[in-house]
């Protein structure tokens, strides 16, 4: 007999015998644990605390749970288990990190009225950043024209082309300081546009330092200017945008981009950041495709040697509107074949996530998120890019309040969640032995 097996029906008899000896729970959930069964551990996490254990060995394994959950993302499922042990170990730096990054912010209540689906859903502490959002859109056009972005294979037609007039753009700034739910909310200078064509930008961030916001930057690095004064203004986060790292990969998904100019600008920030010695936060996004993900060693031993943090992402396609055209069967003449590079066709993307995302949670893009258009029009979110999910409204004519309505009442989103497009966590399918 496989002893695998064997040693299986013991540890079952064993629980079975006795649910409530922490010795058995453990093993039964290290089986869980190999088989990759995440609903299971937490099922019988939960059966045990409604039986009353507390045996020191059942909450340290717990504790070791609530870790790996953590760091699988199912942060929902941890965060009680990570509190409760950050209050027996407060000197365990990672494990408080993790309790106070699970945590739900006080700024917005834990569950909301979907007027689109009737539905009440749950909210959650969010991915995107450990505070409130706000992106600006100070350029609204791009150099490039990559087809797996809007500006690429999108119509322009009800689209607004052009960058944020300074006064306007310190009037949001003025009202956002005013209305955030946050004292200090990242503000994330780009959506689909290139934020370095604006001249004004190092004057932009440092009104945002004026107001005590956090500013982020994310870049194609295709300029020749303006670089230096971008760094010596400090920005809080500078992401470079990288698709490839040779002239034939990185002109099919960055198109009409120059490598070699990426390149000398890559180095040019690595040697301006420590002449001036700035704290910014620099790391590249290396967008992975089928026929450029060879490469992923080579892009992250340059990163390396310019002193960048690396973090490769699969590639995908946007924005909103042309992936629910995909899931309609239709497609973007200009995206030139891009779907069949992509590690994962959206479709089948889509889906997967109707397995696990089942319409518990709210959408983080709605709650934790304001999108403003450089001409101060708001979004529905940042996904979005036609002209009717537009809210209708300028951003210095609305309250936060009013904006939240819209959104909540706007027809794309009941489209985005009956498509389980919606950014929101996977769920695990737990028995109701205890709320989580």
């Amino acid at each position: 007999m496989d002893r695998s097996i064997e040693a299986s029906k013991w540890i079952e008899r064993a629980y079975h015998l006795d649910p409530t000896n922490p010795v058995a729970i453990i093993a039964k959930g290290s089986q869980l644990l190999a088989m990759n069964d995440f609903a299971g551990v937490v099922g019988l996490v939960n059966q045990s605390e409604c039986l009353g254990v507390s045996d020191f060995r059942f909450l340290a394994w717990r504790r070791d749970i609530a870790l790996f959950l953590y760091r699988s993302d199912f942060w929902e499922y941890a965060a009680r288990w990570l509190q409760a042990a950050a209050e027996l170990e407060p000197w365990d730096k990672p494990l408080l990190d993790a309790a106070k990054r699970t945590s739900l912010p006080e700024y917005y209540s834990p569950t909301i009225h979907d007027f689109t689906t009737g539905k009440v859903l749950e909210r959650y502490a969010a991915r995107e950043g450990d505070t409130y959002i706000y992106v600006i859109e100070i350029v609204g056009t791009c150099n490039l024209r990559c087809p797996t972005c809007p500006v690429g294979n999108s119509p322009r037609e009800g689209r607004a082309v052009g960058m944020i007039k300074p006064d306007v753009f310190r009037k949001i700034v003025d009202k956002i300081k005013r209305e955030s739910p946050v004292a200090s909310p990242q503000i994330n200078l780009f959506n689909w546009g290139e934020p370095l064509l604006h001249p004004a930008l190092p004057s932009f961030i440092r009104v945002l330092q004026d107001a005590g916001f956090r500013s982020h930057l994310s870049s194609n690095l295709n300029i020749k200017r303006g670089l230096e004064e971008v760094i010596q203004a400090c920005p809080d986060d500078f992401k470079i945008s990288l698709s490839g790292f040779t002239p034939e990969t990185y002109s099919r998904f960055h198109a009409q981009g120059d490598l070699d100019l990426v390149k000398k600008n890559m180095r040019r920030l690595s040697e301006l950041r420590n002449l001036h010695q700035s704290s910014t936060n620099i790391w590249v996004g290396h967008h992975v495709y089928k026929s450029n993900r060879h490469e992923v060693d080579e892009v992250r031993k340059f990163c390396d040697e310019l002193g960048f943090a690396y973090y490769p992402v699969e590639a995908f396609y946007m924005p909103l509107e042309r992936i629910l055209e995909l899931l309609q069967g239709e497609s973007s003449p200009v995206d030139k074949g891009i779907i069949s590079e992509l590690l994962t066709d959206p479709v089948e993307r889509a889906q997967r996530s109707s397995q696990t995302r089942r319409g518990r949670f709210d959408c983080e893009l709605r709650f934790n998120q304001t999108a403003i258009n450089h001409d101060g029009s708001v979004a529905l979110c940042c996904t979005v890019y036609d002209a009717e999910n537009m809210l209708g409204v300028n951003f210095l004519d609305a309250s936060f309040d009013q904006l939240e309505t819209l959104k909540y009442k706007h027809d794309c989103c009941q489209k985005c969640f009956a498509n389980s497009l919606q950014y929101s966590p996977h769920e695990l399918n737990i028995e109701p032995h205890t709320k989580v």
